[in-house]
């Protein structure tokens, strides 16, 4: 009897793979990806840490998906990653046979009927991981006259950023509106490469948002030399490096602010650099690709070029990132209405 259950339960393992592993580990899996060239979609133009971060991904993350496909890197800027996520949905294909890091905002945009320039919802993604998980930071330049948020509402900032939609964009124009700053958003730029020589030539005096462990990558030079000074992070516990710069959560005065901060907070902190591949791709196919995501964190090669590229790596899974994607995009009405009418937006917008 006992030899019988044991064939019943292999049997059974066949058949019905639960695991992650198991499902990776099928045939069909090596022989989908194997001789592959996938597409490694890249939402900004090549320098900033959107671009930095898909290279290292591409350059690692084959050796660990069944059958060892290589990556052709693909950037493709526009609208501040509207136009790589319209491409996934519209052209390109459902196989798992490109993966693309997508805009940290977009969740949260949705949740708060702003993005409707986007055409897919962001829940319908399946999300593979990201590197880290980072406070967004809003910097100036130590020449510039404002040293601290209290300065922010005293004169007016100008704030470097891309393309309105961006994040650098929007977070301080919801700092004007629900802090009382006065930080006057230069748009136009087309990468973090830009809007770092406006700001040392005096164009701007600071950039309006980007990730703590990401600004050490893109800005290592200033950041080197202490040529920055960071006045405000977005995060729900404050970063090692910035024990005393303010977080936005605890400026709020009353519940009700608190309630619309946390919801801003979760939606720009929460999930990092994020990586992705189309709608409608096979369970089996995203389990392998989560499962060589997972892989490529922990491959000391991947690690000590991340070391090198000056990469904070601290890594959110595949599930645990659909997970917070959903959440975000998923919040209630009764939140969303609220930071829609702090912020002045419209859900037609």
């Amino acid at each position: 009897m006992r030899a019988i259950a044991i064939i019943l339960a292999a049997i059974t393992i066949t058949l019905f793979p639960t695991s992650r592993a198991a499902i990776a580990a099928e045939p069909e899996i090596e022989r989908f990806y194997r001789g592959l060239q996938m597409k490694m979609i890249i939402r900004a133009a090549p320098g900033g840490s959107y671009d930095t971060f898909a290279r290292l991904l591409a350059q690692h993350m084959g050796r660990h998906i069944p059958g060892q496909p290589t990556f052709l890197n693909v950037n493709m800027p526009g609208a501040s990653g509207i136009k790589a996520v319209n491409y996934i949905v519209e052209s390109a294909p459902r196989d798992g046979s490109i993966v693309s890091n997508i805009s940290l905002g977009f969740p949260m945009q949705q949740a708060l009927g702003i993005l409707s320039k986007v055409k897919a919802d962001m829940r319908d993604f399946n999300w593979i991981g990201s590197f880290n998980a980072t406070n967004q930071v809003l910097v100036v330049m130590t020449s510039s006259p404002t040293k601290t948020l209290a300065d922010g509402k005293q004169r007016q900032t100008l704030i470097g950023a891309a393309s309105a939609v961006s994040t650098g964009a929007y977070l301080p124009e919801a700092y004007n509106l629900l802090l009382g700053t006065k930080f006057k958003v230069i748009t136009g730029y087309q990468a973090m490469a830009p809007v770092k020589l406006a700001m040392e030539r005096g164009e701007v005096e600071g950039l309006g948002s980007n990730g703590w462990s990401d600004l050490q990558s893109d800005f290592a030079d200033l950041v080197d030399t202490k040529r920055l000074n960071v006045i405000l992070q977005v995060g729900m516990t404050k970063e090692r490096d910035l024990p005393n710069v303010p977080l936005l959560i605890d400026q709020a005065k009353n519940p009700e602010e608190r309630a619309v901060l946390e919801f801003i907070t979760k939606g720009n902190s929460s999930i990092g650099k994020p990586f992705a591949t189309s709608p409608g791709v096979p369970k089996e196919r995203v389990a392998a690709l989560r499962m060589a995501f997972d892989a490529t964190m922990k491959d000391p090669k991947f690690l000590a070029d991340a070391k090198r590229s000056r990469v904070e790596i601290d890594p959110i899974s595949g599930e645990d990132l659909q997970k917070l994607v959903t959440d975000i995009a998923s919040t209630p009405r009764s939140v969303t209405e609220k930071a829609n009418a702090a912020l002045g937006l419209t859900e037609a917008q």
